[in-house]
């Protein structure tokens, strides 16, 4: 199978990871991640089809209880839902990349023992390969698959400003500053959630992000590259538009400014386009790595 991500030292990252703090971030709320998981999807082969189908056969919701859940969309949000319990939270590196924006990005520090996004997403991609794992580690491995790849597609997960990601940077989206049951409106939170909602709600539902038409050579082009590439490239975003787009000067030697930024059609109308095209990408690579694994390349 292709190699997903370089550099990436995994022998340790499940005992690492446990002992590692929860975070609260939740990328792309529950629609971004069933839009990426319905969009991949529409470009699985037949026999991958068919291997997702036979893995989600007994699927389990977060409490172990039978889910009832078919499809790529349906389970994308599982790997947020354990959050809720101890387990779960255990896992929280597991869903960023905290690549620093300023400085050197020391794989090492971000990553420690493959505690990270990028290295969970390249090691359950791997098990998907492994018919000897059980069914039941192999279907939580989809379901890992299918939610790290949209996270990765998050710039936000995969950067920081010495800010969690943007956790620390107060804003008012449109005016408003409540964001229940979080508190209140950060910069992460536009990112993951209320962009993706008012960018669905002009469009008029999930379906219309989902079924637009994607040509041969643009799926081609998103379809190239690694796992590292893909955070690279979503680190790259939130130098470029997400930080630099704020009310407030950016600098590398400076934090954002401590009061709460306003948020408005200016700054939504540079993010919207970009944010649509991420989720795009993340369910065409979704596609493509789920096609290798269970296509045995």
């Amino acid at each position: 199978m292709t190699k997903l991500i370089r550099g990436a030292s995994l022998c340790a990252a499940v005992l690492l990871a446990c002992a590692m703090p929860a975070g609260n971030a939740r990328a792309w709320g529950e629609e971004g991640h069933r839009i990426v998981g319905n969009i991949a999807a529409r470009y699985l082969t037949p026999e991958a089809a068919r291997q997702v189908a036979v893995l989600l056969r007994d699927d389990r919701l977060a409490d172990r209880e039978l889910s009832g859940r078919k499809t790529l969309g349906e389970i994308a949000y599982w790997a947020d839902e354990i959050k809720d319990y101890p387990w779960g939270r255990r896992l929280g590196r597991w869903h960023f990349d905290d690549i620093p924006l300023c400085g050197e990005a020391d794989y090492a520090r971000y990553c420690p023992g493959g505690a990270c996004a990028s290295a969970q997403l390249a090691r359950h991609v791997e098990m998907l390969t492994n018919r000897r794992v059980p069914i039941y580690r192999r279907n939580e491995a989809l379901k890992w698959a299918v939610h790290l790849m949209g996270d990765i597609h998050q710039p936000l997960h995969a950067a920081t400003h010495g800010d969690r990601g943007g956790n620390t940077v107060q804003v008012s989206f449109f005016g408003e500053r409540d964001n229940p049951p979080y508190g209140s409106m950060n910069l992460h939170a536009i990112w993951d959630v209320h962009m993706v909602r008012r960018l669905i709600a002009e469009k008029g539902r999930e379906d219309a992000i989902v079924s637009s038409p994607i040509g041969d050579a643009e799926k081609a082009a998103w379809e190239r590259g690694s796992v590292s590439d893909w955070v690279e490239e979503s680190n790259d975003i939130a130098m470029t538009l997400v930080y630099r787009a704020l009310p407030a000067e950016f600098s590398c030697f400076r934090r954002t400014h401590r009061d709460a930024l306003a948020i408005d059609q200016a700054y939504y109308s540079q993010a919207a386009p970009v944010i649509e095209v991420q989720l795009r990408k993340a369910g065409v690579r979704l596609a493509r790595v789920l096609n290798e694994a269970f296509e045995g390349r």
